[in-house]
This record gives C-alpha cells, structure tokens and sequence, in this order.
C-alpha cells in the first residue's frame, strides 16, 4: 500500500470520517492495519484542522466561550466515535480496581461501565471544557490543532516501546508491526515541521505558548504511557486510546494553567 492509502486506513480506523469509501472494500481487512501507527500523528492533524475551522467559524458567530468549548468537546469526542474516550475509561475501572496485573486486564475487556469510569470520563469530559473555555481564545484555534496531533504523537510512542499485555487484542497489530523507534521519529517530523512553520509565519510571537505546550504534551504523554505500562505490565488498545485522551486532557489544563 501507498503511503496515501495507509493514511486512509489508519483515519478510517481511529474516527469516523468516512475516507475508507475512497478505497475498494476489498482492501479493507485485517492485513490493512499493518504499520499504521506512523501515520496516526496526521490523523490528529486531521482532526486538529476540523476542530480549528469549528472553531474559527464559531469565533466568528460571536459564541460564548463556554458553549463554543463544549460543542468543540462535544464534536472532538463525536469524530473519533468515542474510541479513546471508551479506552480511558475501561483504563480507569481496571487501573483503579487495585487488584493483580490479571484481573485487571480483565476487568478492562469487562463491556459494563463501573464507577471509576464513570468518575474519571467525567473529570475529562469537565476538564476539557474548562481548559478550551479558559484558554485565549485568539490562540485557541491553534492549540485545537495541534492537541490531537501531539497526543497521537505520544500514542505512537505507547505503541512501540512497550509491549502488548495481553496475547490477542484489536491493538496488538499496532504494537507488532510497528518499527521502534524509527517510526517514531518519522512520525515526529509532521508536528515539528508543522510547529516550525507556525512560528516562523508569526515572526516568534508564539514560539514560547507552542513550545511550551510541545514540551507539556510530550511529558504527559510519556509519563501516561509509562505510567499504564508499571500498572499493567505492557500496553493495550484501552491504554493507547487513554494515552490520548490524558496527554489531550492534562496539557490543555496545564497550558491554561501556565497561559495568561
């Protein structure tokens, strides 16, 4: 396959934006997630310049700040179907439950929702909201577009240098065909290259928020990743989408945090 057409793979896979159309059905099957995990930072780039032009049109209709941030959460959960948001949450009633490495792989494939999913889904979902709405909203747009971007950034990391928990997975295809590291490194070059060139068209004005918000994302990223990793003893399709959804969550906070 094309470098084009495993991008379409791999974004048909991970939301629901409808690209698989674009190819024979025929190609859609197991084998068409071979060595995907490279191209998922472009995938969030995707859903970054979605989530920007949203926003920027929503700017324009003069929203409120707080409704404007819920429908971008709300839209940001919808295009990827819900995927990482469900992986945090089963993450979180098997992270929590303080049993073995075993039982809480098992609690995770558990399909009813327990309270700590309950608890942690809804400190995300808040925590998004207030983040956007306390963010300056001239730099938002951009922080939108970067944020998936930089958290499938650390989920490619998750994938390839951990290994997988557990024998079979629908994410073990991800972690197996996937070259480490030199795939991460690739999949950096788009979100470096991108930052670059955002700086350099605004004459530095926003070196310092984007690269903080770089180094934040990157640090919570990793840290999840390792993080899930000591509970569990490796990685699994939960943990990648709760990667994403924490480096998304915390460095957006963080971030309003820090920016004034």
């Amino acid at each position: 396959m094309n470098i084009l057409t495993k991008f379409i793979h791999a974004t048909s896979y991970v939301t629901i934006i409808p690209m698989a159309r674009l190819l024979p059905a025929s190609s859609v099957n197991e084998e068409s997630l071979n060595g995907l995990a490279v191209y998922l930072p472009a995938v969030g780039l995707l859903i970054g310049s979605i989530l920007a032009a949203t926003c920027l049109t929503l700017e324009t209709l003069h929203t409120a700040n707080f409704l404007l941030a819920t429908l971008i959460t709300i839209l940001w959960l919808t295009l990827t179907g819900g995927l990482h948001f469900d992986g945090l949450m089963d993450t979180a009633d098997g992270i929590f439950s303080h049993r073995s490495k075993e039982r809480m792989l098992e609690i995770m494939q558990d399909s009813r929702v327990g309270n700590f999913a309950v608890m942690v889904g809804v400190a995300a979902f808040a925590l998004k909201i207030a983040a956007l709405t306390a963010l300056p909203a001239r730099a938002l747009p951009l922080f939108l577009l970067f944020a998936p971007c930089f958290a499938r950034l650390a989920e490619t990391f998750a994938i390839g240098a951990f290994p997988y928990a557990r024998a079979e997975g629908k994410g073990k295809i991800w972690h197996d065909t996937m070259r480490f590291p030199q795939e991460v490194f690739v999949a950096t070059v788009l979100p470096l290259g991108l930052l670059a060139g955002v700086m350099v068209l605004s004459h530095g004005t926003l070196l310092l928020p984007l690269a903080l918000y770089f180094a934040i994302a990157c640090g919570v990223g990793l840290s999840s990743a390792a993080y899930l990793n000591s509970r569990l003893g490796g990685q699994t399709g939960d943990t990648y989408g709760a990667v994403v959804e924490l480096t998304e969550t915390i460095s957006l906070t963080l971030l309003a945090l820090l920016i004034r």
